[in-house]
């Protein structure tokens, strides 16, 4: 294989790993449309407009690129452990390569925030240096750790407390991209928290088998997928109920009432299939499962077009 084939590839390893996982942010930005969306008017959008909203899907892609990358960057023995084949694990990119990249990554992302906040006269550069920390420290298994003797990802309080301000800071880095209203921001980081809380409890169950054979103390570990399921359940219950209250408040457009069906949805499809059985799980529960993913998503869909039309 010549040195173009070799480099093509490693490109090409680069972006997969990056976009792994499917999430809300890449690699569809829905999160960052959504937060576009709520802050503008299709019938007075101008082209700055447009250039704000390209400047943060790049932000958004790269950020989030640059921590899935550094996830998988630590993660190369749990994975090898698992039998979990990367570019990683099968040496394509040399975790040494890896690192580099990962610390690229967030530095490029970091350059564009600081370009956005001097542009602006913002300080988003401030929640997302908070964001880049602790995702950083949250993967970390190769340089924090060694000093503090801790990896956030493989206890269970880590996980919650790197999802609990990863998300509000994280909303409000790219919100203030669009928009300089703080009220909406705060509103919009708590209905984000209660996204990614919720998001970090099922996270968990597709990897209880794993994490209890490394001797990990994740939430999938100490607490029974029935407990996780449950308590996931009841936090996008709260995460409409914001989402719906905020609306009556006016602080987003009246349409945005529409996330009822979804919500309606969650309660019919989860909660009460799962507590009309004391929540107990069963094979054929899967897909009452992913109605708590379903409803969520077409929740952000229907926030942002019920705002920007």
């Amino acid at each position: 294989m010549n040195n173009g084939s070799i480099f093509f590839k490693k490109i090409q390893s680069i972006i997969k790993l990056s976009f792994t996982p499917f999430s809300i942010f890449s690699p569809l930005p829905i999160f960052c449309f959504t937060l576009f969306f709520i802050s503008s008017k299709f019938s007075e959008i101008s082209l700055n407009e447009i250039y704000m909203l390209s400047l943060g899907i790049i932000i958004t892609l790269i950020s989030s690129g640059a921590s899935n990358f550094w996830n998988h960057t630590n993660d190369i023995k749990e994975d090898i452990h698992n039998k979990k084949e990367t570019f990683l694990t099968n040496g394509t990119i040399s975790q040494n390569e890896a690192v580099i990249i990962s610390i690229a990554l967030y530095s490029i992302s970091l350059i564009f925030i600081l370009y956005a906040s001097y542009l602006l006269k913002r300080p988003i550069y401030l929640f997302f240096i908070v964001w880049v920390v602790i995702t950083w420290w949250y993967s970390d298994n190769l340089f924090l750790k060694k000093i503090t003797g801790v990896r956030l990802k493989t206890h269970y309080i880590g996980e919650i407390i790197t999802y609990g301000i990863a998300f509000p800071a994280y909303t409000m880095s790219i919100w203030l991209i669009f928009s300089d209203s703080l009220i909406t921001g705060l509103v919009l980081s708590v209905i984000f928290l209660c996204f990614g809380l919720a998001g970090v409890l099922l996270k968990d169950l597709k990897d209880i088998q794993g994490d209890r054979e490394a001797g990990l103390r994740t939430l999938g570990v100490i607490f029974s997928p029935s407990k996780l399921i449950k308590t996931a359940c009841l936090i996008l219950m709260v995460y409409f109920s914001i989402i719906i209250i905020a609306t009556n408040s006016y602080i987003f457009n009246c349409y945005s009432f529409l996330v009822i069906i979804p919500f309606v949805y969650l309660i019919k499809e989860t909660f009460i299939h799962f507590q009309l059985k004391n929540w107990t799980l069963e094979i054929g529960d899967n897909k009452n499962i992913k109605a708590m993913i379903l409803s969520t998503y077409s929740s952000l869909v229907i926030m942002g077009f019920a705002n920007f039309f």
